[in-house]
């Protein structure tokens, strides 16, 4: 499957502004402006964005790997800060790492304007029976 135009996964990535620009059950592309109300006390990214983020690439990935019929909820997202961000742009990419049963793993890496990682994350889901 694969989304035809991009959009916003839900409402957390709307009030973001985190763009789904790709997504196919082997890779989600989403970007977003740095922009002032990203920010924590000391004029950087918060960490919180990256961790919404990294959540929000890797669900869209999963729901794609077991079928859109499913559903998904995360049950755990470990994401990891590398480098602070002040302004730009981020593109954040997520790829699947495991699929077992009900169980499905992606990660993430999200980059700067200039390619630089700035954050990195693995989320784990669980499928859950078709929606009634």
């Amino acid at each position: 499957m694969t989304v035809e135009r991009a959009g916003y996964a839900g409402p957390l990535d709307e009030t973001l502004g985190l763009l789904v620009t790709e997504a196919s059950d082997r890779e989600v592309v989403a970007e977003l402006k740095v922009t002032d109300g990203l920010m924590q006390g000391y004029g950087i990214v918060h960490g919180g964005v990256y961790c919404a983020i990294t959540e929000t690439v890797c669900s869209v990935g999963a729901a794609l790997t077991v079928g859109l019929e499913n559903q998904v909820v995360g049950v755990s997202n470990h994401t990891r800060f590398i480098r602070a961000v002040r302004g730009g742009r981020l593109v954040a990419r997520a790829r699947p790492v495991d699929c077992v049963d009900d169980h499905v793993t992606w990660q993430s890496t999200i980059t700067d304007e200039k390619g630089r990682v700035v954050a990195e994350g693995t989320v784990n889901l669980l499928r859950l029976s078709p929606k009634i």
